[in-house]
C-alpha cells in the first residue's frame, strides 16, 4: 500500500481502476469489529462542533450569509483560494486534475 496525491475525486471506479475497494459500510463495520473507533467522534467533540456550527447555520437561515455559488466539478469559488491565501496556504501543483465523467 502506498499513498498517492490526488484531488478529492469520488468517482473511484474510474480513478482507481483495477483496485478492489470495499464498500464504505463494509469497511466501517470491519474496522469497528477490530476495535478501531477513529471514524467516530466522542460526545464532547460532537457537542463542541454543534456549538460552533449552530450559530452559523442560524445566520445562514436568517439571510445574513449567502453561500457563494460555483460550477459543479470545479475547484470551488475563487473566494476560497483568496481565503486560503490570506491564511498563508501555498497550493502545490503536484497532481493533474482529471475532470470526472459521470
Amino acid at each position: 500500500m502506498s499513498t498517492v496525491q490526488s484531488e478529492l475525486d469520488l468517482s473511484y471506479r474510474q480513478r482507481y481502476q483495477k483496485v478492489t475497494i470495499p464498500e464504505a459500510y463494509e469497511r466501517l463495520i470491519l474496522d469497528t469489529i477490530r476495535g478501531d473507533q477513529q471514524h467516530f467522534v466522542r460526545r464532547d467533540e460532537l457537542r463542541a462542533s454543534w456549538e460552533i456550527f449552530t450559530p452559523l447555520l442560524h445566520r445562514i437561515d436568517d439571510g445574513e450569509f449567502k453561500p457563494i455559488p460555483y460550477k459543479p466539478g470545479s475547484r470551488g469559488p475563487a473566494e476560497a483560494d483568496q481565503l486560503l491565501e490570506k491564511a498563508g496556504y501555498v497550493q502545490t501543483h503536484g497532481y493533474i486534475w482529471i475532470p470526472p465523467t459521470l
